[in-house]
């Protein structure tokens, strides 16, 4: 249920995302077209009872979040009356051993965050991360970035082919490749899994025309690689890309835009 809502949610803000204003009859409409390519129906009872459960998944896991994030923020609390304590009184023990408390700390903030900025499938940043991370709260971007955009095209067929777990292992691979090709070039870069086949790298370099070469050369890699499944299907992880050099302030989502338009013309030629 939660990858197909995905799925249609996914298909949904990328047919809208071009329009100004978006009415919620306009992303109803659009909604329940795209559940209907999946056979999914969202009027039946079932559909009801598996949203609900769906709903209470995702509130137990907030919660557990929220829960893990107070015990740890009272833990700090309590170290940091401790600390101002044994400051004024001088306690180089006691202060010894709240810093190794400290670093415990850290180590557990940076699971929570992990877990709320990190996609669980492959394990690069999330799209909460972009918005909350990444971009301001208008979503225009914070500083002048370089945005690329790959779109592995062939997932979702891939999906409807064969099964999830082989288009799913797709995405793995493609964003282990490019995380690794791209450390290799020692490039300054975020990548995020923005929509289920869809990654947006971003990255501080001036040099557009090297990114180009970079992304040209790891996609004639990939295309001429396969990989084969342990069912023995056979698969090609390719993608295709456009890349953009943005401005501080710029929008985030007429930039998304534009490179999806870029993407679809490329396919057409």
């Amino acid at each position: 249920m939660k990858t197909k809502l995905k799925r249609i949610t996914d298909a949904t803000i990328s047919e809208l995302l071009e329009n100004e204003i978006i009415l919620p009859s306009n992303y109803f409409q659009c909604f329940d077209k795209h559940a209907k390519t999946i056979d999914l129906n969202i009027d039946s009872d079932s559909f009801e009872k598996e949203l609900s459960e769906l709903i209470l998944d995702e509130f137990n896991e907030i919660n557990s979040y929220v829960n893990e994030a107070v015990k740890t923020i009272d833990t700090v609390a309590g170290v940091t009356l401790e600390a101002q304590e044994a400051i004024k009184e001088n306690n180089t023990l006691v202060l010894k051993n709240l810093y190794t408390q400290i670093k415990d700390l850290q180590t557990e903030l940076k699971e929570i965050t992990e877990n709320i900025y990190q996609d669980h499938l492959t394990k690069v940043h999330n799209k909460k991360w972009l918005y909350h991370k990444y971009l301001t709260r208008d979503t225009t971007f914070r500083e002048d970035n370089i945005i690329i955009l790959v779109d592995v095209s062939d997932y979702e067929y891939i999906a409807d082919t064969y099964n999830s777990l082989i288009s799913n292992n797709l995405l793995v691979f493609i964003s282990k490749y490019l995380k690794n090709k791209l450390g290799e070039e020692n490039l300054n870069f975020n990548i995020s899994r923005y929509l289920t086949s869809k990654f947006i790298i971003s990255t501080n370099s001036e040099d557009i025309s090297h990114l180009e070469t970079i992304m040209s050369t790891i996609s004639n890699v990939l295309y001429n690689t396969t990989l084969k499944s342990n069912s023995g299907v056979m698969i090609k992880p390719t993608f295709d890309y456009a890349m953009k050099k943005v401005k501080k302030d710029q929008s985030f989502h007429e930039t998304l835009d534009s490179l999806l338009k870029d993407i679809e013309e490329i396919r057409r030629n």
